[in-house]
């Protein structure tokens, strides 16, 4: 029994071991000095303040043991604590440091729900995401992207994680199924038509995680427009289509094409 207790305790995190530690060294020396110097420390409590006062190395003298074995035991506590609670501190502070890489290089999992998911990363996006965050119309964003190497915005609304957003893990680490709605990209760094195949796979990757999900996905060309349909996307944005309208509304408007 007492194997498999201590196979369960090394099992567990590092933090969650120096804690556990700590703690036992604080309540066994505390509970050893109330009764090794009753008068200086009358209560077990008083015991145990002494001993994460000391092995803290704050020290503030409010209670010193007086006899010899007293300042034995202390001395035992220095040597152990201060070990154990210098690598509790380094801990933490690589922990915390870690948490912020993972955060920069796109491998933290996002943990909220409601957001809106944005999959791949170029001018459209980043002028989007500008437009959310003008009119407070979305307050949690998470860009999937496979081809960034950190995060390309510093701002707090915007989760990035990296990743290939037809592959499973990433669809998972960006919490797809608590997603308010999905927003998909052409990839700007492939040909059209790998471009629309791309979007029409990852439309089929995240209908496999929810198959309620809204999303809106842009295709390039139109010959792809009812297989992306038939994929899932319930919104289609038509980019070459608009453009060239908008192309031609431009040169033949009054103000932009004269006739001589």
């Amino acid at each position: 029994m007492f194997d498999s207790f201590l196979f369960r305790f090394f099992r567990r995190s590092v933090l969650y071991r120096l804690i556990v530690i700590i703690l036992l060294l604080c309540v066994i020396f505390g509970g050893l000095i109330h009764f090794l110097e009753e008068e200086t420390f009358p209560t077990v409590f008083d015991g145990i303040w002494w001993s994460i006062v000391t092995i803290s190395t704050i020290g503030f003298g409010d209670y010193v043991p007086h006899t010899v074995i007293g300042r034995i035991l202390a001395m035992l506590l220095i040597l152990i604590g201060t070990g154990f609670i210098t690598n509790y501190f380094v801990t933490l502070a690589r922990m915390a440091v870690s948490r912020e890489n993972a955060y920069v290089d796109g491998s933290l999992p996002y943990r909220g729900s409601d957001h809106i998911v944005v999959v791949g990363w170029n001018e459209r996006t980043k002028q989007l995401l500008e437009l959310f965050a003008q009119s407070h119309l979305a307050k949690h964003i998470v860009l999937i992207d496979e081809t960034l190497e950190e995060r390309p915005m510093l701002s707090a609304y915007v989760h990035f994680v990296k990743g290939n957003p037809t592959h499973e893990d990433t669809l998972i680490k960006a919490n797809i199924s608590e997603a308010r709605e999905v927003m998909i990209t052409a990839n700007q760094h492939k040909a059209e038509n790998e471009a629309d195949m791309q979007a029409i796979l990852t439309i089929l990757a995240v209908k496999g995680q929810d198959r309620h999900i809204p999303i809106t996905a842009e295709v390039l060309s139109s010959l792809h427009v009812k297989s992306a349909k038939h994929a899932g996307a319930g919104k289609i944005v038509e980019t070459n289509k608009m453009i060239s309208k908008h192309m031609y509304e431009q040169l033949f408007s009054k103000e932009g094409f004269v006739r001589k």
